[in-house]
Order: C-alpha cells, then structure tokens, then sequence
C-alpha cells in the first residue's frame, strides 16, 4: 500500500467516524478501533483499513437510513 492509499483510507475512515461521533458519541467507533488493536485512526494497521471502513460506513449508513 501507498503512502496515498494509506492517506485516502485514513481520511475516508476519519469522515465516517466524524458523522458518528456526531450521532452517537465516540464509543461506537472506539469500539471498532479496539476490534482491530487501535486506539486512534492512525494507529490501525494497513491491512486493517478497508475492513475498518466498511464496519463504519455500514454503521453510518444504518444511521443515516433512520
């Protein structure tokens, strides 16, 4: 992986946990982080980071659905 892609996987994964937080607090997305050994965004592992994003864009498009 990139320097790049790993940016892109970063800023993607940092939106989506931002609408969360917004909806639900912080302990939604700390939760998924702690599943894959993180305690921020930054600390997740590359290979980690589409499955990382994909548990959080179903959890925001759960809440966006209603």
């Amino acid at each position: 992986m990139t320097r790049k892609e790993r940016s892109n996987w970063i800023t993607n994964i940092e939106n989506t946990a931002s609408f969360i937080e917004s909806e639900i607090g912080t302990e939604t997305v700390n939760y998924v982080l702690e599943k894959y050994g993180a305690k921020s965004i930054e600390q997740i592992a590359s290979s980690d980071l589409s499955e990382v994003f994909n548990e959080l864009y179903a959890i925001e498009a759960d809440l966006r659905s209603g």
